[in-house]
């Protein structure tokens, strides 16, 4: 009997496929279980890290049980069956059954058979794998009771025609979610030195802040929102901010080399001034949208102090734990008779440090030693 999709049901699948990778809050899960009703299967299984004897892998899983089968040792579970998959090593990018594979006299009278397929119910598989990168290989696996019947030949031509959907979906969810954690240690870096970021769109209008930026907003101390806009509180000043932002708005309409613009931005309560910073984000004509972000503004408060890793700045430079102190309390801005007095020391053994961060660190000058203290790694922990 020939098989029979509607353009609805394609779609759907097609939009649940898609979705799963475009969101890292979801999974794949929706698509197999919608596959699983479309192709009357018992299970779809999509295996993105086999499990091993150390690694209980990543599996998605149609139904109702969990999305993630994270268990690699209990008896009778999908992972161990995985662990011990009929199907190994299948040419890439074809659909191959287990008929296909081993005879089937020959599977029924296995202790395989009997031990990890009848338990479940499994009769027939089906399965296709491809490469992801260089070392990785992605596949999945459909399976059927007795009852179900074989995959046809229409059917395993449908599986054919998912193939590169699967293929593409799969890369870009791997690849959004290693973007995601990129990002968030990128967010967490600034997040510590203190930096608001808004990204404006190409109406000058906030797309999205960081919660810093959030939290700058919400004190309203030297700039506020106003509509879907950043307004600063020196109207004077506010005027020459817009024009910068409409000079910046213009050259990337024209595909103009823009220029980096900045602004010390007065406080009303006193406190030192907000460094601002107006930045072009790189835009292609044909990514021109209304949620496309057209500029970055990076807004840092420089009375905040930067967290410097005592920690990892021992580590990097050998320092001994009275060095690194000393090291940071001159990045903050103290002087050595400052730092003696914090310490409880003498200034000649502040000198003696110095002397000794100095050789350890490679440099000549106080003033290198707090530059080099300010761009490390210890300061984006």
């Amino acid at each position: 009997m020939a098989l029979k999709i509607d353009n609805a049901a394609l779609s759907d699948l097609l939009g649940a496929l898609y979705g799963a990778a475009a969101s890292s809050q979801s999974t794949n899960k929706h698509f197999l279980t919608q596959l699983k009703k479309l192709l009357n299967l018992q299970h779809a299984s999509l295996i993105v890290r086999p499990p091993t004897t150390t690694d209980a892998g990543l599996i998605y899983t149609s139904g109702d049980d969990a999305d993630i089968a994270t268990s690699g040792t209990e008896e009778g579970s999908y992972t161990s069956l995985y662990i011990r998959d009929p199907l190994i090593n299948l040419p890439l990018k074809e659909v191959v059954t287990l008929d296909e594979h081993t005879p089937r006299a020959q599977l029924l009278n296995s202790d395989y058979y009997r031990m990890f397929l009848e338990p479940f119910g499994i009769y027939y598989i089906a399965g296709i794998d491809w490469q992801y990168e260089k070392n990785s290989r992605i596949s999945v696996r459909f399976t059927r009771e007795k009852s179900q019947g074989e995959f046809t030949e229409d059917e395993k031509a449908f599986l054919r025609l998912l193939i590169p959907h699967l293929e593409q979906s799969v890369a870009l969810g791997l690849q959004l979610r290693q973007l995601d954690s990129e990002r968030q240690i990128y967010a967490d870096s600034i997040s510590k030195r203190s930096i608001g970021i808004f990204t404006l769109d190409r109406h000058g209008n906030i797309l999205q802040s960081n919660t810093t930026a959030e939290s700058y907003l919400k004190e309203a101390d030297g700039f506020h929102q106003s509509q879907k806009k950043i307004k600063l509180n020196n109207s004077a000043l506010n005027e020459t901010f817009h024009q910068y932002l409409q000079q910046t708005l213009e050259s990337i309409r024209k595909h103009e080399r823009a220029t980096i613009n900045a602004l010390a931005v007065p406080r009303d309560s006193g406190k030192a001034a907000y460094q601002l910073m107006i930045k072009p984000m790189p835009v292609e004509a044909h990514n021109e949208s209304d949620i496309t972000p057209y500029i970055t503004l990076l807004i840092q408060d420089p009375e905040k102090n930067l967290e410097i890793s005592v920690r990892t700045l021992m580590n990097l430079y050998q320092l001994t734990m009275s060095e690194a102190t000393i090291a940071i309390l001159l990045a903050e801005g103290h002087t050595t008779d400052e730092v003696a007095t914090e310490l409880d020391i003498k200034k000649n053994t502040v000198r003696a440090h110095l002397r000794s961060m100095f050789v350890k660190m490679g440099v000549t000058q106080q003033s290198m030693l707090v530059t080099l203290v300010l761009t490390s790694l210890a300061s984006t922990q």
